[in-house]
Parts: structure tokens; C-alpha cells; sequence
């Protein structure tokens, strides 16, 4: 008696893009999906570069809130660019020396490793309950 096998799954890559973008919306509050999508989509590169930047920024930044946002400038047409935002409680001091840290040690380096992407970094800081 031969045993049945399972038929293997072949997955395109955009059914690996979905994936990745699923993992991304686990780690990120993301601010209009389908844009940022659209933007992944034209500039695959920003996916692996999207993923490890969370593992970056939680060994400074351990408990913060983490964005992904598309943002636009209004004087230049059709410019949009995908922002990871750290929303933080730090005193400004601390947090921007934290941002230098991550810039010095892995995002300056990753950034010109993979030119074509319009991601960023930035802080905000979330207001302090009283």
C-alpha cells in the first residue's frame, strides 16, 4: 500500500509579500495599510529592512509603541515616503540619544546597504498621563 502524499503548496511571491506585510501589521500599528502596502509593493527592499529595524529598536526602545506610517509631502507631487515612528515616554535627551545609537550601530550602514527605499525613522513622543 503506498502512502498519499499531501500535495506541496507552492507560494508566488506575492503570497510571500502578503506574508511578510501580515508579519509587519504583528509589529507595527499601521496608519492606512493599503497605502503602505501599495509603497512595499514598489520598493520591495523596505520589507527585510521593515523587519529587522523591530528587532533593533526594541534593544533600545524595549516597550515602546511603533508606527509605520505613508507620509506625503504636499509640494511635491507624487512623493510618499514609509516612516517607522517610535512613540516614546523618554525625557527628549535620552530618546534622541537612543535614535543616535540605533543610526551609528545598524540604520545608517542598512540604508545605504539598500539606496532605493524611502524609509525613515523618527521619535514622537506620547503624551504623559497626569
Amino acid at each position: 500500500m503506498t502512502a498519499i502524499q499531501e500535495p506541496t503548496i507552492k507560494t508566488t511571491p506575492f503570497d510571500d509579500l502578503i506574508a511578510d506585510f501580515n508579519k509587519i501589521r504583528s509589529l507595527y500599528t499601521v496608519e492606512e495599510p493599503l497605502e503602505a502596502f501599495k509603497l512595499i509593493i514598489d520598493q520591495e527592499v523596505m520589507i527585510s529592512l521593515i523587519l529587522e529595524a523591530h528587532s533593533k529598536i526594541r534593544e533600545l526602545f524595549p516597550s515602546e509603541r511603533l508606527g509605520l506610517e505613508v507620509k506625503t509631502d504636499p509640494e511635491i507631487a507624487n512623493w510618499r515616503s514609509l516612516w517607522i515612528t517610535i512613540y516614546t515616554k523618554l525625557e527628549v535627551d535620552e530618546a534622541v540619544a537612543k535614535l543616535n545609537i540605533l543610526d551609528d550601530s545598524w540604520w545608517l550602514e542598512a540604508k545605504i546597504a539598500a539606496p532605493k527605499n524611502d524609509l525613515h525613522i523618527s521619535l514622537e513622543w506620547e503624551p504623559n498621563e497626569i
